[in-house]
């Protein structure tokens, strides 16, 4: 279910014309609104203004690859938990893997079949409004959370949890992705 006046809104993200095409009209016919970059480049600088409810990635492109954009999106805390799934005709297991571990949700070989990769659009889609009105709920308990990954990396905490660690570590900003050493080491105990 979406909030009135608000179409799903899917970024496809592929150098080649006719992919382009073919993705954006079933797209459109299935009511979504479509933006398009034909670069890694080009979609980062487009999700500093927009952000889309998902992201369809062709891996191979000049320049700027697939693999590394989704690395940096899923860098940027506004834009992390944007579902990525992967679009390529690349078949090796170890693309797939790659794709998974940059932060990707699902992997769609090219020819893509259209009825399916529509119907994996609306699951991913449904997941990650699921797991943005979750951290909403989450930020407005007005708690302290906050949840790392096994090496200490800090993938998420609400705004309270924030101004705590930058009142232990006053030079610290949240979008860092690291916890200041004086935090990290009471959470390693």
């Amino acid at each position: 279910m979406q909030a009135p006046g608000h179409s799903d809104t899917v970024l496809v993200v592929d150098d080649e014309p006719d992919s382009l095409r073919m993705l954006t009209t079933i797209l459109e016919k299935a009511e979504m609104s479509v933006l398009v970059a034909t670069s890694g480049e080009a979609a980062l600088e487009l999700l500093n203004n927009i952000v889309p409810d998902l992201i369809l990635m062709d891996a191979v492109m000049p320049g700027m690859d697939g693999f590394e954009t989704t690395q940096k999106i899923k860098a940027r805390p506004a834009t992390a938990s944007i579902p990525v799934i992967f679009m390529t005709g690349l078949t090796e297991s170890e693309h797939v893997v790659e794709a998974f571990e940059v932060g990707g949700v699902d992997y769609v070989r090219k020819p893509v079949d259209l009825k399916e990769l529509l119907a994996r659009v609306r699951v991913h889609m449904a997941q990650g409004r699921a797991v943005h009105a979750s951290i909403t709920s989450l930020d407005a308990t007005d708690r302290l959370i906050l949840a790392t990954d096994a090496k200490g990396k800090l993938l998420w905490c609400t705004p309270r949890a924030e101004q705590a660690i930058t009142r232990v570590s006053p030079g610290w900003r949240g979008g860092e992705g690291s916890l200041p050493p004086e935090v990290r080491s009471q959470i390693e105990k």
